[in-house]
């Protein structure tokens, strides 16, 4: 790993004369804010824009007034991660607290696949729906959509994907990417927009304050989906925050999930609950409808005993997941040694919901492009390979698929992540790997280093209560929103000056004066470099927060022996 200086812009030295103090101005220039206003209003803002704004919103709400005055059966149709569950969660309250005759359907990852399916509307029809309202899905659904209304039923779609050339022709639509959208902010995700449409539908029946309440199931789903924290965004995330930290907040579930609430964070919510929440639905069929069930139950005994079957399932899907990512591990050393540039593997015996996850695992250690494959069932009953690719800066993954298109089945994503199946033969498996790799030939050994950026460099005397004032007053943190990060050249303590952590024994935890630093899977490397007590840290500051007591801490992403 190299490190090397951020070049900060101009505005980082305005920011310093107009009175901010260097870290802030560093995080600030972090998430691009380019004007004193600008930055006066990213520190400050909690607006929260009316949602009658909302192109469509009057339309769509009327149609589900109508329905919920019939006392009709309606179906809020969700997904299967923390965004499309949470988006779930908010309409499914906020259309029961208005009295209607309203029921969730998630879709199974497994056998269903993302989105509304004939199958999920035949099983919703049978139980006698009249409306369906999908949540966070529902923009492509064109087929699916016309077979709704062939059925004699209504459909409203609430979704923030991309539409596609075709757009569906539902009873009401709001997507917020569609041209013609009256709405200032567009980077709403589905659990954001599901927000604004109950809290319009919740303040026409003068319930405010419930509207508010559901604040948290927003940031939620906000964070859980990588959304960039600017503008409302930033402001639903806050005052989540807030909420969350009450003494009286009663999401349960989620308390019990959370280890500290009183000092709850927006990366506490992407690291830890976000996962919890999208771990049941990774491992079981319609696994999801457990986290939704969490996320709803108003009862603290069972939400409680609900919690602890969500926390059960993440742990055992990080077990899976390092067992699974021992096998391809060892698989990824062989193909690199074989010059594989761009890693190719199929884990026949992990399922799919994992494939982005162990992908991931492959692009971090190995610094180059990596493309998993698993077994799945489709909803016919046949078996494909899904697969979860990831990707380097120096190298298009999407653009690098499509021109191996012909040995797949589907594909789709962007620069950076894509999903793609193949049918199961590896001797086709083998020609989809051969073919990326020629793409792949021109990369050099220098696209595969990580070169990473500090951005300030601090003395161990400015690690003082100012500076983690500052930090504290940019939360939150997250997409778009990072926290700087710093070098530091720290003098471990005497005597007990670091204790390796974890159940492998991988992390290490180090002690200076007035801090410590944590240093995830970097053990090894700190036994390698034999122990030294001078070190150049590079990493994060924060506040460990355990058992109500905080104190300072240096999250490492590297360090140098000094």
């Amino acid at each position: 790993m190299i490190w090397t200086k951020r070049n900060l812009p101009q505005q980082f030295y305005k920011f310093v004369d107009s009175g901010y103090g260097k870290y802030t101005a560093a995080a600030l220039c972090r998430a691009g804010i380019e004007s004193i206003e600008a930055a006066k209003e990213y520190l400050e803002s909690e607006e929260i824009i009316s949602p009658a704004r909302i192109r469509n919103i009057g339309k769509a709400t009327d149609v589900i007034w109508t329905h919920v005055y019939r006392g009709d059966r309606i179906c809020v149709f969700g997904d299967y991660d923390a965004d499309g569950i949470t988006a779930s969660a908010i309409m499914f309250l906020a259309l029961k607290k208005l009295g209607a005759n309203v029921s969730v359907r998630l879709p199974d990852r497994f056998t269903e696949g993302y989105g509304i399916s004939k199958k999920a509307i035949d099983e919703q029809l049978e139980l006698g729906t009249c409306l369906f309202v999908t949540v966070d899905n529902g923009v492509r659904a064109v087929e699916e959509t016309a077979y709704v209304k062939a059925q004699g039923c209504d459909i409203v779609i609430l979704d923030h994907h991309e539409p596609g050339e075709i757009l569906p022709e539902p009873d009401a639509m709001i997507d917020l990417h569609i041209e013609g959208e009256t709405y200032p902010f567009v980077e709403l995700t589905g659990s954001g927009l599901a927000w604004k449409v109950a809290h319009y539908m919740l303040e026409q029946s003068g319930e405010h304050e419930f509207a508010m309440s559901l604040v948290d199931l927003a940031a939620i789903g906000t964070i859980g989906d990588v959304a960039p924290l600017h503008g409302e965004n930033r402001s639903i995330v806050k005052r989540a925050l807030r909420l969350m930290r009450q003494p009286l907040y009663k999401r349960y579930g989620v308390k019990e999930l959370m280890r500290d609430m009183s000092h709850i964070t927006a990366e506490d919510i992407a690291f830890r609950l976000a996962p919890c929440l999208n771990a049941p639905g990774r491992l079981n069929e319609h696994g999801a409808s457990l986290s939704l069930i969490l996320l709803i139950e108003d009862d603290a005994r069972i939400a409680y005993d609900l919690a602890a079957k969500v926390h059960a399932q993440n742990e055992s899907r990080k077990e899976l997941q390092n067992r699974c990512y021992e096998a391809v591990r060892a698989e990824a050393e062989e193909r690199i040694a074989h010059n594989d540039k761009v890693l190719v593997i199929l884990a026949k015996e992990a399922p799919s919901g994992i494939a982005g996850l162990l992908a991931g695992n492959l692009k971090e250690e190995f610094g180059r492009p990596a493309i998993v494959f698993c077994p799945k069932e489709d909803l016919d009953g046949s078996v494909h390979w899904t697969g979860s690719a990831r990707s380097v800066e120096a190298f298009h993954m999407l653009d690098s698929i499509e021109h191996c298109g012909e040995y797949l089945l589907r594909f789709g994503g962007h620069k950076l992540a894509a999903g793609l199946t193949i049918e199961c033969d590896e001797v086709l498996l083998n020609s989809f790997r051969e073919a990326m790799n020629q793409i792949a030939d021109s990369l050099t050994e220098s696209d595969f280093e990580t070169t990473m950026l500090w951005d300030i460099d601090l003395d161990e005397s400015e690690l003082n209560d100012s500076i983690f004032a500052e930090m504290e007053l940019l939360e939150p943190y997250g997409a778009n929103a990072p926290r700087p990060t710093v070098k530091v050249r720290t003098t471990l303590s005497e005597g007990e000056s670091y204790a390796f952590l974890g159940a492998n024994n991988n992390h290490v935890k180090m002690y200076a004066n007035g801090f410590t630093l944590i240093g995830f899977s970097l053990a090894d490397k700190y036994i390698e470099e034999e122990l030294p007590s001078v070190i150049t840290a590079y990493g994060s500051i924060s506040y460990n927060s355990y058992r109500g007591n905080l104190t300072k801490q240096i999250s490492l992403l590297d360090f140098d022996a000094a």
